[in-house]
């Protein structure tokens, strides 16, 4: 008689439990990210006996215990996503955790919220300071180093200009008349075509190239380069086929010696792609320097690279995002703030950058993945299983008084 007590005790205790998770699910429903909690109840046996009949029979015997929770998981279900419009607000299309790192333990946690922002030293951040993590990359885009601090540039420092590349579709006019006058830059007749193009020194300063043109012959053209309004004329020739392609050397060094307190600059300048039919007179070269930049604006691909706007200009790839995942995620330990660490038993996380097993959604953030209703039907059903266990014990101790009554 008294052990119903304690069974009806039992569900009592592991359906409060219940309530207390459902409750955390509903007031998480509106958590960045949160991963809602299910709850796996197990029974107990207060005792099992096994008898056999004269056949041989066996007969079980078993009275329950009642009822305990035996564990908590938590359904890693993506949740809906969130339109931000602010460039740093992320979301994981997909399978994975963004990695982030307590400044202070130099602890690596992993978390779904993406509510990142950048702080005073350029790092990127979630809200409560923890590090984004992720691979810086050099300047043809390509990882490099080991992962570390995602940290975004201010500024850019000015680039010289090393090189300039002539790039498909330039093309020279091969049905151009060949001037009759020696070259002289002030005079217009006496070249066919004069490209421009900027060119930046050691301290940023914004130069001008120019590149005068001028047809010498049948598939023949004379090139003079010029800084700025120097005199200095620094020529090659270029010799093109019957078809139009360049033959023979396709490169020129440029040397030029500034008085500005700048290093001196050295060019070289590659012709190859350079065409010659009869077609309009196109240019389109590049070359690599640039001035200072300021930061402007921010932007993530969905691969998870991390771009720079700069006021001169330039957009560079900085960073891109490191994403792990687990086999058995499902047993990673919540430490409140959105965050997770891995317990003893968990396997290493497989790190990969962003965009391998997922999409980077920028300006969007995943919701919590509470299903609302559901919870509701969950909470009224925890409600009635603890209604109806103290029913239980509530009985039991009327039968109890009724037993007790019997020798009045």
């Amino acid at each position: 008689m008294i052990q119903s007590f304690y069974t009806g005790n039992t569900g009592l205790t592991s359906n409060k439990q219940w309530l207390s998770v459902i409750s955390d699910n509903i007031a998480n429903v509106n958590t960045t990210g949160f991963k809602q909690e299910r709850v796996n109840f197990q029974d107990l046996i207060s005792s099992s006996l096994t008898t056999y009949a004269a056949s041989g029979t066996p007969k079980n015997k078993e009275i329950g215990g009642g009822s305990f929770v035996g564990s908590t998981v938590k359904d890693f279900g993506q949740g809906s996503f969130k339109n931000t419009n602010d460039p740093l607000n992320l979301a994981l299309d997909g399978e994975g955790f963004f990695m982030v790192k307590n400044p202070s333990a130099k602890l690596t946690y992993y978390t779904r919220d993406g509510s990142f922002r950048i702080d005073a030293n350029g790092d990127v951040v979630t809200q409560s300071g923890y590090k984004l993590q992720g691979w810086k990359l050099d300047d043809n885009g390509n990882m490099a180093g080991a992962m570390d601090n995602v940290s975004i540039p201010s500024s850019l420092p000015p680039k010289t200009t090393s090189k300039v590349i002539f790039e498909e579709p330039t093309n020279l006019n091969s049905s151009a008349q060949q001037p009759s006058t020696p070259f002289d830059r002030n005079d217009s007749s006496s070249y066919n075509y004069v490209n421009t193009m900027p060119a930046y020194d050691s301290l940023g300063n914004e130069h001008v190239l120019y590149f005068y043109f001028v047809k010498s012959g049948a598939n023949q053209w004379d090139v003079h380069a010029f800084l700025d309004d120097g005199t200095t004329d620094q020529s090659t020739s270029l010799t093109f086929d019957s078809d139009g392609n360049i033959t023979g050397s396709a490169t020129q060094n440029l040397s030029y010696t500034l008085t500005n307190g700048a290093n001196n600059l050295t060019i070289k300048v590659s012709y190859e792609k350079m065409k010659q039919v009869a077609s309009d007179f196109i240019f389109y070269s590049q070359q690599d320097g640039y001035g200072k930049g300021d930061l402007m604006s921010v932007s993530v691909s969905e691969d998870g690279v991390i771009k720079g706007s700069y006021t001169n200009g330039q957009v560079k790839d900085i960073a891109r995002l490191a994403v792990a995942t687990f086999k058995d995620k499902e047993i990673l330990v919540r430490k409140g703030d959105n965050l997770y660490l891995p317990n003893q038993n968990t396997f290493t996380p497989i790190i990969v950058p962003g965009g391998v097993i997922n999409k980077v959604r920028s300006g969007m953030l995943e919701m919590s993945n509470v299903d609302i209703s559901q919870e509701f039907i969950n909470l009224m059903t925890a409600q009635r299983a603890y209604q109806a266990n103290a029913k239980t014990i509530t009985t039991s101790d009327q039968i109890l008084q009724a037993t007790m009554d019997i020798k009045r």
